[in-house]
């Protein structure tokens, strides 16, 4: 297979939506747009840019290879790559760039314009994903009320003799269908962006022991609880294996949200350091590396350790590609991954560094501003979503167990004695009814029968359990980042759930005994 073919291969998996590339476009562009600044050859613009890990990066590379290895023009190879694109936004750029060509204008002005454009247009589309993620957030709360409203009107129907237990069952598989069309929903409308960035050789060292947790623990916590929730009967055993996958999840967990923080931080510093680094290299005339020992660190806050370690490396002379890889390696950020090489490649191929240095901030606070945007929205959405949780579990389990005390009470009713004394049947049963009213709730129309609550206890369990699913990937969907983020929410739901459903047949006992 030629690496043509390869290409093309590469091409056809890149996603037909905008929105899905919008980030990885405008990556390309800003990049080219840093290199144009040198007045570098097009063909090396193109090469470069195709050599970037990024969606969008296979189109200029199959571009360049057209040029190169088929010998053919560039407006042409433009032009057939635009046919194989399947975003439209990628598309109508390729025809743009090869209009440009045919039109004589400079590659500066037209990807420098474009770039500008691009980022106007990702903005607006980021935004209005973030505020059609801010109104299916609200609707999922919504939801959330609505199928526990479904569930405890199906339970007290069923318990009161007016529905079977099939629509209980049923009822339970409409919880499951629509909780899942709101996580999917709030998956599609939130914004699409890579935010962390992990390299073959080398992890963070916090997401790196959160994965290591995550093999180790997760699986020896769910075969704990397998062994010792079975002793415990259904609801017991059910509250126990779920404080048991909690609390194995919970490490991973808080290492994936401490180094989310931590990523979001790193983000929020990087336009003033690149700022300042392309300020003071483009002033001294030095090169990036040269001029990032002349940086005040104090100033760079988190970035600050990182800063130290790479001057190390570069004061030790060692290959300063290496020691840029290792800094990027060690942040875990995608931005910083992105950005720092536009700035050094760049630069080492003769762009200005000052210029450069504004234009990557300026990339880079563009990023930052609109995920603090979607911070604000997800993060909201998570702290309702605890509360909402835990509300929504406890009214599910302290019906079931209002169910399963009144069964309870129920058997203990003497029909025998009923029928043979009316007035001993309506003692027992407690009422102020009249004797025929109190023989009819019981026995004509078979309200209020005894029960096997065995089978709802299962279904309400596996409720529970789709309710936490849902609950811990939905704030996920809506803030993004690694996925390393769910066993963080999921540990929090389980805790929930499990402490819910442990401390709650109690409460449902003392009420039956007062």
């Amino acid at each position: 297979m030629t690496s043509t073919n390869s290409s093309h291969r590469r091409i056809a998996k890149v996603s037909s939506d905008n929105a899905a590339i919008g980030f990885d476009l405008l990556s390309s562009l800003t990049y080219m747009s840093v290199l144009s600044i040198g007045n570098l050859p097009r063909d090396h613009v193109m090469e470069a840019c195709g050599r970037q890990n990024s969606k969008t990066s296979v189109f200029f590379e199959y571009v360049h290879r057209l040029v190169k290895r088929l010998d053919l023009a560039y407006t042409q190879a433009f032009q057939l790559v635009s046919e194989r694109a399947k975003p439209e936004s990628v598309k109508s750029l390729l025809l743009r760039f090869s209009a440009s060509i045919s039109s004589g204008e400079s590659d500066q002005e037209f990807i420098l314009q474009e770039a500008k454009a691009e980022g106007e247009r990702y903005g607006n589309e980021y935004e209005k994903s973030v505020e059609s993620l801010r109104k299916w957030t609200d609707a999922y709360a919504a939801i959330l009320v609505s199928v526990t409203l479904i569930m405890v009107v199906s339970l007290v129907s069923g318990m009161m003799g007016a529905l079977a237990q099939s629509f209980v069952t049923i009822m339970a598989f409409a919880v499951f269908f629509i909780t899942n069309i709101g996580v999917f929903v709030i998956y599609k409308s939130a914004p699409v962006e890579q935010v962390t960035f992990d390299h073959q050789e080398y992890t963070a060292k916090s997401r790196l022991l959160a994965r290591r947790f995550l093999i180790t623990l997760v699986p020896f916590g769910l075969v704990v609880a397998m062994l010792f929730a079975p002793r415990f009967g259904m609801v017991g055993g059910s509250a126990i294996a779920f404080l048991i996958i909690g609390a194995s999840l919970f490490p991973t967990g808080y290492l994936a949200w401490r180094d989310s923080s931590r990523v979001t931080k790193l983000d929020s510093e990087l336009p003033t350091f690149l700022r300042s680094l392309g300020s003071v290299a483009g002033a001294t005339g030095f090169t990036i590396t040269q001029a990032l020992a002349n940086i005040d660190t104090k100033s760079m806050g988190s970035l600050k350790v990182y800063i130290n370690s790479l001057n190390a490396r570069l004061s030790a002379r060692l290959p300063p590609d290496r020691c840029w890889e290792r800094f990027r390696d060690e942040t875990g950020s995608e931005l910083v991954n992105r950005s720092t090489k536009m700035l050094v490649e760049s630069t080492d191929l003769g762009s200005e560094a000052a210029q450069v240095g504004q234009i990557c901030s300026v990339y880079a606070q563009t990023v930052t501003q609109l995920r603090s945007r979607l911070n604000l929205v997800s993060s909201t959405f998570s702290y309702l979503t605890i509360p909402m949780h835990a509300t929504t579990t406890f009214i599910l389990v302290f019906v079931l167990h209002i169910i399963i005390g009144f069964n309870s009470s129920l058997g203990s009713v003497d029909l025998g004695n009923a029928s043979a004394s009316p007035q001993g049947a309506l003692d027992s049963i407690g009422s102020t009814a009249t004797v025929p009213d109190a023989i009819s709730l019981t026995g004509s129309i078979g309200m209020f029968q005894d029960q096997d609550p065995t089978s709802v206890t299962a279904i309400v369990i596996l409720v529970v359990v789709v309710l936490t699913v849902a609950n811990a990937l939905a704030p996920k969907f809506a803030s993004g980042g690694s996925n390393l983020k769910i066993a963080w929410y999921l540990s929090i739901m389980c805790l929930i759930s499990g402490g819910i459903m442990g401390v709650v047949p109690a409460l449902a006992a003392k009420i039956f005994q007062s």
